[in-house]
């Protein structure tokens, strides 16, 4: 499936507009959204929990996080994302939508 398609579903779960995220997805990816989407779901739910937790208070401390889960790349683009929602609303987008991708 298209970014678009992710872009127009992500943009309807944060109540944003599709044009406010697509420039950011289109760089991030599909491949790389995927990428996200599968670390996280390997995630125990305690480090999912710890990673919610450091995302609402240490932005710093969740791109070492992403950086060393995902990459680089994928972590601050993530950050980026997050700057307008919350983790759980970004999380929560990415997995109800990948399967536009």
């Amino acid at each position: 499936m298209a970014i678009e398609e992710f872009a127009e579903c992500y943009a309807e779960h944060v109540g944003t507009t599709v044009d406010a995220v697509i420039n950011d997805l289109r760089q991030l990816g599909a491949d790389n959204i995927r990428a996200f989407v599968s670390w996280f779901r390997g995630l125990s739910e305690a480090d999912r929990a710890l990673v919610g937790i450091v995302a609402s208070t240490a932005t710093g401390v969740l791109l070492k996080i992403l950086t060393k889960g995902v990459g680089e790349f994928i972590g601050v683009c993530l950050v980026g994302l997050l700057g307008g929602a919350s983790w759980a609303l970004l999380v929560r987008s990415c997995i109800d939508c990948e399967e536009r991708l």
